[in-house]
């Protein structure tokens, strides 16, 4: 009978020891892929928004705000005199408007001219 408690002690020492099987499934990261991607668009969504508030009707149409990542928004334009006018927008205060209408920790707009 010692030698039973003896083995049933080991084998239990096995499971606690084994290795598990990690989970190699893509369900996880595609959960965590999901939920960046939803945070994301909410960000940029509020952005779109408070942009179309702020930004003047014919700048709106040159000027289309295409990312958001790392606090940095990133505008594409489509040439230097728009770039030009939109920096002009931006050092008047319009990235302190947007960080006042916006959830997100928004701290530079990246002006890039379309080729």
């Amino acid at each position: 009978m010692h030698m039973d408690d003896a083995s049933i002690k080991i084998e239990q020492l096995r499971k606690w020891r084994a290795r598990r099987q990690r989970d190699l499934s893509i369900d996880n990261t595609m959960a965590v892929f999901c939920r960046s991607l939803k945070k994301t668009n909410k960000q940029l969504g509020q952005i779109q928004e408070a942009w179309d508030e702020l930004v003047p009707q014919q700048l709106q149409r040159v000027a289309v705000p295409l990312s958001f990542r790392g606090g940095i928004l990133e505008v594409t334009v489509d040439g230097s005199p728009t770039a030009y006018q939109l920096n002009r927008l931006i050092r008047s205060g319009l990235l302190r408007q947007l960080q006042e209408k916006c959830s997100g920790t928004l701290k530079k707009i990246r002006v890039r001219i379309e080729q």
